[in-house]
């Protein structure tokens, strides 16, 4: 569902949906919801297409964050891809992150500090 929302997407902002990009859709599709690093997304993505560079990764996510389709946070020195934009809190404990729809949570947050949250992190030991 999320990569059909992003082929829509990117075609009505004009962009071209190549081989390359498709993959990277499925990719994030399949294991979007573990909060990939970029380097594990580049990983799967030359499995494929051996020749795909690093930037042409990196450019592409960020023309995914731009278009609202992902979020981006720093995680132990990598960059990580969040697929999930609604607002949410973000559950991490060692390397497993989970996502958890609290309203209830995001609404208070909210009310004291006058501003919207995308996404809270929580780790926890």
């Amino acid at each position: 569902m999320w990569k059909e929302k992003a082929i829509e997407t990117l075609r009505k902002k004009g962009y071209k949906i190549t081989p390359q990009r498709l993959k990277l859709l499925q990719i994030l599709e399949e294991i979007g919801k573990t909060h990939p690093s970029l380097g594990e997304v580049h990983e799967k993505l030359r499995k494929e297409f051996p020749t795909v560079s690093f930037s042409t990764l990196y450019s592409n996510v960020i023309t995914l964050k731009e278009l609202g389709l992902v979020e981006l946070f720093f995680l132990d020195g990598e960059t990580r891809i969040e697929v999930n934009t609604r607002p949410h809190i973000n559950i991490i404990e060692s390397e497993k992150i989970i996502d958890i729809n609290d309203v209830g949570i995001i609404e208070t947050i909210e009310r004291k500090t006058g501003r919207k949250v995308k996404f809270i992190n929580v780790f926890l030991e």
